[in-house]
């Protein structure tokens, strides 16, 4: 009898320190998860897209409000890019002709993320003319210094817009006996395409807007910008 009452009365003292040990138990798992919540959101915040606001940039005064195309969204519009090319001409003898002179930001990028052996060369050139687009009506200012010949050439501009002189080039570097030609471009703009061309691969469609930014410019300036900006009406057409 005695030894059943000391068991009861250890039981009835073990009850509260239990509780107790429960309850802190409980609190450490609780503060735990909210130091995991907390490090999670703190990690995903810094993944997400940086918006950058030209209100804040130092070309405020010539850009609209809104970025077109942030630098996180180059940034993966490049890397998508890149995989694609990688896979397509994995094992292949290929030169990659950047179009100067607002490629060089792309381009190299590009190059970069590139995860297959490339060679890498420019050529300069402008299309003249207002008729059927051929070799003959596009005027080269620098030549690549590759010889293209049994090469796989990619032709890669920042943007595509009326295609003229990509699609010049790309019909010029054929008759150069290249084993295939294709095009790249970050931003295709194909609400002013002028020439029956489709570039193979494209980042974006840009819209009819008047952009800068990432190697492209107005007059010499704005290729600095790391994003890609749009020319506020009221200031070129002023």
């Amino acid at each position: 009898m005695a030894a059943r009452l000391l068991a009861t009365t250890a039981r009835r003292l073990a009850m509260p320190a239990a509780a107790a040990l429960t309850a802190t138990t409980a609190a450490a798992c609780d503060s735990q998860k909210e130091d995991r919540l907390q490090a999670l959101e703190r990690r995903i915040a810094a993944l997400e897209p940086r918006k950058t606001n030209p209100t804040d940039h130092w070309a405020s005064d010539l850009l609209a409000a809104d970025v077109l195309f942030s630098e996180r969204d180059i940034e993966q519009m490049v890397g998508s890019l890149a995989t694609q090319i990688s896979r397509d001409y994995a094992g292949r003898d290929v030169v990659i002709v950047g179009l100067m002179d607002g490629v060089f930001m792309f381009l190299a990028d590009l190059s970069r993320k590139i995860d297959t052996q490339h060679q890498l060369d420019f050529i300069s050139a402008s299309s003249y003319g207002l008729g059927t687009v051929s070799s003959g009506n596009v005027r080269i200012k620098k030549d690549a210094d590759t010889a293209l010949a049994g090469k796989h050439v990619l032709l890669v501009d920042e943007i595509c817009d009326s295609g003229r002189t990509l699609a010049s080039l790309k019909l010029l570097i054929s008759q150069r006996n290249a084993a295939s030609v294709k095009t790249c471009v970050l931003l295709d703009k194909v609400s002013r395409r002028q020439a029956d061309i489709r570039p193979d691969y494209v980042g974006a469609v840009c819209p009819d807007e008047f952009v800068v930014g990432y190697g492209m410019d107005w007059g010499g300036k704005l290729r600095s910008l790391p994003f890609v900006g749009v020319v506020r009406r009221g200031v070129y057409e002023a």
